[in-house]
């Protein structure tokens, strides 16, 4: 079906039914926050600094679920797809909750000092440690300085270690380095550079999914050109603030430690977790009718390329970080992998996401009958966002304590909470203005393109 011959569509007909499963979905969500912030303060009432570090893990989830979407949104503008205008609505939702995203960081900003260990660190840490002939001052979680560490002596150190701070050789805040990253790595400039990333998330949501809703009220073509002009621009935006939001929120965690890959790591995270996502509501939409017959098994099999190919560059960019680490042999490179794979249960968690988060499903939805198979399109895209999680774990977590994994039940009990308080809220905003529009861009000039969609 061409464009001219685009059927005219009612908003109406695509709107959510107060019948419908999804029209309680928000309020689900909401309970879903709701229990996660009561388990969260639970939690932040025994361990502070556990808190601190599952909040971050739950922030991060929410961040990759947005930025994800944002960037499926912004591919279908830059190539002015055609294909995909039934189902880039799905991501476009997940963008509308981005609004929460700030309010959401503002617990964050409590325990900052328990989550980088370099946050009290100045110059005259560095000049203590140099003057004494130090290769570092060991930095703990708790933020004390080198000079107070020195002060304090081996009772300081063993306390430290007991309560999780970053100790050991892998946890020693090398002068020379650290002298050369306060420029960047300091409070101030930290404020300013997260106030930067949240506004740019918060304009890029209002273009992508405030100009394609204002386009269903007035059918006027112009907003899809607005959004084709300000794609290479916001690809750039989202590509700056997604690297550099890692490297603060996420590298910094070892200060010591540095990546060039480590942004586009978090952006192919993001980009399969965007993608599953996406499979995942659509899938709703079909099925419970909402979508009527403008979201196919066509449209699915070329979400299904596209997950698949996104979580192979995964996979790729994950081992050639690994490799090129491991080949140069660098002590402040390595310090990433031997927290995570020296002990053996961060070594199991470290050949899960091998195994289970890229190898089964690299077999499972290889084939063309699989990507064209919804249930096991469905499975392929529900065990890639369980298996973020597990990654968003595998982030954070290994700073929170040396050595084995943590397990306790009141850490579980603290990890699910930071979780479904921030997932719960999330999805419960994405619901709610979920109601307010129709499921699919009824007025885009490509609709007719997309229904008529047929794979080669």
């Amino acid at each position: 079906m061409s464009d001219d011959k685009r059927p005219a569509l009612s908003p109406g007909d695509y709107r959510i039914p107060e019948s419908s499963p999804f029209a309680q979905a928000w309020k689900m969500a909401a309970a879903v926050g709701a229990i996660g912030i009561v388990c969260a303060i639970a939690g932040y009432s025994i361990d502070h600094r556990r808190f601190a570090f599952a909040y971050l893990m739950g922030f991060v989830t929410v961040m990759t679920m947005a930025l994800g979407s944002i960037f499926f949104v912004l591919v279908q503008h830059l190539t002015s797809a055609g294909w995909s205008v039934t189902v880039r609505r799905a991501s476009e939702f997940f963008i509308a909750g981005v609004v929460i995203i700030p309010l959401l960081a503002l617990p964050n900003l409590l325990n900052l000092e328990h989550l980088y260990p370099w946050w009290h660190a100045g110059d005259e840490d560095v000049a203590h440690a140099q003057a004494h002939g130090e290769p570092g001052g060991e930095h703990e979680g708790h933020g004390h300085g080198a000079t107070a560490r020195a002060e304090h002596g081996g009772g300081e150190a063993e306390h430290g270690a007991a309560a999780g701070g970053h100790h050991g050789p892998e946890g020693k805040l090398h002068a020379d380095t650290l002298a050369k990253k306060l420029a960047f790595l300091n409070p101030s400039f930290f404020y300013i550079r997260g106030v930067i990333y949240l506004l740019v998330w918060l304009w890029l949501a209002s273009r992508l999914f405030g100009y394609s809703t204002k386009q269903d009220a007035n059918g006027d073509p112009g907003f899809t050109v607005k959004l084709q002009r300000v794609a290479p621009g916001a690809t750039i935006l989202f590509a700056l603030s997604l690297t550099f939001a890692g490297f603060d929120w996420l590298m910094s965690l070892e200060p010591n430690w540095f990546s060039t890959m480590f942004g586009v790591r978090v952006f192919a995270a993001s980009a399969v977790l965007g993608l599953a996502l996406n499979i995942l509501l659509s899938l709703g939409f079909r099925r419970s009718g909402v979508s009527k017959d403008t979201i196919n098994v066509e449209h699915f099999h070329d979400l299904g390329k596209l997950m698949f190919a996104f979580l192979v560059f995964w996979a790729y960019i994950s081992f050639s970080e690994f490799f090129l680490i491991w080949y140069a042999a660098i002590p402040e490179e390595t310090l990433y992998y031997h927290r995570r794979w020296d002990v053996s249960s961060w070594q199991w968690i470290s050949i899960s996401l091998v195994t289970i988060k890229f190898i089964m499903p690299f077999f499972l939805v290889m084939s063309r009958n699989a990507k064209r198979s919804l249930g096991l399109l469905g499975l392929g895209a529900g065990w890639l966002v369980v298996m973020h999680l597990v990654e968003m774990y595998y982030w954070v977590m290994p700073y929170y304590q040396e050595g084995e994994v943590a397990f306790s039940l009141t850490g579980f009990v603290t990890d699910l909470g930071c979780v479904f308080a921030c997932v719960g809220l999330y999805l419960a905003v994405v619901f709610r203005r979920m109601l307010n529009h129709p499921v699919i861009p009824v007025r885009d000039p490509r609709l007719g393109r997309a229904i008529g969609f047929v794979n080669a």
